[in-house]
């Protein structure tokens, strides 16, 4: 029998060699030198105001994937950087489940990790919300209800914004350093 996917969902990923030690530093001094922070969905953590500029290679960087992504989606849809912040998170630090409304694209690239530093899980609501007879087991292969990724310094993850996430806590003594960032298209 054939089968077509009609309702998948992308998570795009790649993974740089990146210099973190400057980012990490600049990342960290930001911090402590008291830049604009907020609370959104960060339990414990920091996250700064929009950093626009503070790193033009990691923009740089970003602007050349999400062409790529705007290609593969479709050769007339031009996307754009929208905003772009520094998450900080210490031990027992996390973020809370939430999507990123308004905006077409979200993503994160990992500056400073280790396995225990915290893992990303993306959950399908829609599946969940619904009411489905089907009692699988989570390594199914054609329905997912919840997709975690372990992150790793240089890589990258690009999704749609509206995709629920969160960020597991922290169980590590190594801080957390990750740049997140939206898209928006024009």
């Amino acid at each position: 029998m054939n089968r077509q996917h009609w309702f998948t969902t992308p998570i795009w990923h790649e993974y740089f060699t990146l210099s973190t030690k400057e980012i990490v530093d600049t990342c960290l001094s930001l911090r402590e030198n008291n830049y604009p922070n907020r609370e959104y969905t960060n339990k414990g953590g920091w996250q700064s105001q929009d950093i626009f500029g503070v790193f033009p290679d990691l923009e740089n960087v970003i602007n050349q994937s999400v062409s790529k992504i705007a290609k593969e989606i479709d050769d007339n849809l031009q996307l754009a950087l929208e905003n772009i912040w520094i998450n900080i998170n210490e031990k027992t630090h996390y973020n809370a489940e939430h999507t990123h409304p308004m905006t077409a694209l979200s993503g994160t690239i990992y500056i400073q990790v280790d396995d225990r530093t915290g893992d990303i899980r993306f959950f399908d609501r829609v599946f969940t919300i619904k009411h489905y007879p089907l009692n699988l087991d989570v390594s199914n292969k054609l329905f997912h209800h919840t997709v975690t990724y372990k992150p790793v310094n240089g890589m990258m993850l690009i999704f749609p914004a509206w995709v629920s996430h969160d960020v597991t806590p922290s169980e590590s003594d190594l801080t957390r350093i990750s740049i997140a960032f939206n898209i928006k298209q024009i």
